[in-house]
């Protein structure tokens, strides 16, 4: 390649890397550097996964990547396969990067021009990064969204339930009267589970108010939590031929609400359950929970449908429902995360290695910092 056609895959790169086309933006890198393969890693947590780039390198380099710790060295390299693969951790001066840039070179080490590796990785690391500062604007963006409309739907809960009681109250008197037709009655009871129905959508709005309850954290073995919930919500599945599966890792203590990290765990189950009942699709939610860094981390996976692409950017707004013709509120997963973020977590959808859908839950793991922040002075301490 002359150096102008070098020039216009740099130049082509730069651009499609502007408009977040990452992969694109990769394979014109990989012409410049005259690379026969690329692909870019994601550190997660205690090992490199394959986030984009080269498929082959899907199958070559984990062999590779496999024997490496987090952090690399700035720049190494590895032979193998008859090939030189060049390895340049994302960002550059990190000394944990969040990425690896992995390269296949035909050039000896003696022969490469590192600084253009280096400069790959740097036009890298501002791509990536900067949609990951993206993601996380649009996630407090949502958090405060969910916030705001709680707190407004906490005052309309409230409002139902009063005239609601009215309402059921007296249409039980009325169905105890025994002059009353059996058609009057059918009507009555029809009114009666309708009432019902207003009821719970009236409580899980509340709920879903309220993630700060009055009830105060306590330190949790959070792998107990998830079995009790696991084990509460496996008798429902059961009936629908659904197997609950845990893969429980040992973790560090949590420093939160029982009742709230319950909620969670079962309203993930419950709704993987019900995905997979509708579509007639998958038999298996698979629970696993293992320790990140800081983080305990959670996963719930299951084999059904998934989540339709027209939902996965709205999946945690509040009414946003794939069940609305069976009485869905569309508040669960608002619910789970408004807990998540009360207990200063994070939650995301990958997709699941099973073809369904994968939730993601990430919680602190306890310090004891967080004991003395959050436990309360006594007066004339």
């Amino acid at each position: 390649m002359n150096p102008r056609e070098q020039l216009i895959a740099l130049r082509t790169a730069v651009q499609l890397g502007r408009k977040k086309q990452l992969k694109e933006a990769l394979c014109a890198l990989m012409e410049w550097l005259g690379a026969s393969e690329g692909g870019v890693y994601h550190w997660k947590g205690d090992r490199w996964e394959f986030a984009f780039g080269s498929e082959n390198l899907r199958k070559t380099v984990p062999e590779f990547t496999a024997k490496l710790e987090n952090p690399v060295e700035r720049c190494e390299f590895l032979v193998g396969e008859g090939k030189v693969w060049w390895l340049v951790r994302i960002p550059p001066d990190s000394s944990l990067p969040s990425y690896l840039f992995v390269v296949s070179l035909s050039q000896s080490p003696h022969e490469l021009d590192e600084d253009a590796l280096q400069i790959a990785a740097e036009l890298l690391t501002s791509w990536l990064m900067s949609k990951e500062n993206e993601q996380s604007l649009e996630h407090i963006a949502r958090s405060f969204r969910v916030a705001t409309l709680g707190e407004l739907a906490a005052g309309i809960a409230h409002e139902i339930n009063n005239p609601l009681q009215v309402i059921m109250g007296n249409a039980e008197l009325i169905l105890d009267t025994e002059e009353l037709g059996e058609r009057v009655k059918e009507k009555l009871t029809d009114i009666l589970e309708a009432a019902e129905q207003i009821r719970e959508i009236a409580h899980a709005v509340t709920h879903f108010a309220d993630a700060r309850r009055t009830e105060e954290k306590e330190l949790l073995d959070f792998n107990k939590i998830v079995q009790e919930a696991a084990h509460l919500v496996s008798y429902s599945l059961a009936r629908e031929g659904i197997r609950v599966e845990l893969d429980l890792s040992p973790v560090p203590p949590v420093w939160g609400r029982r009742g709230d990290l319950e909620e969670v765990v079962m309203q993930l189950v419950r709704n993987a359950g019900e995905a997979i009942a509708e579509s007639g699709k998958g038999g298996r939610v698979v629970i696993r929970t293992k320790n990140q860094n800081q983080w305990i981390r959670m996963e719930v996976e299951d084999d059904g449908p998934g989540v339709p692409t027209d939902l996965r950017d709205r999946i945690f707004d509040p009414f946003v429902t794939t069940k609305a013709t069976r009485g869905g509120t569309g508040l669960g997963l608002a619910i789970v995360q408004n807990i998540v973020t009360s207990h200063n977590g994070r939650i995301w959808l990958e997709d699941s290695a099973f073809g369904g859908a994968k939730f993601v839950v990430e919680l602190p793991s306890w310090q004891v910092t967080q004991l003395r922040s959050e436990t309360p002075v006594e007066e004339g301490e």
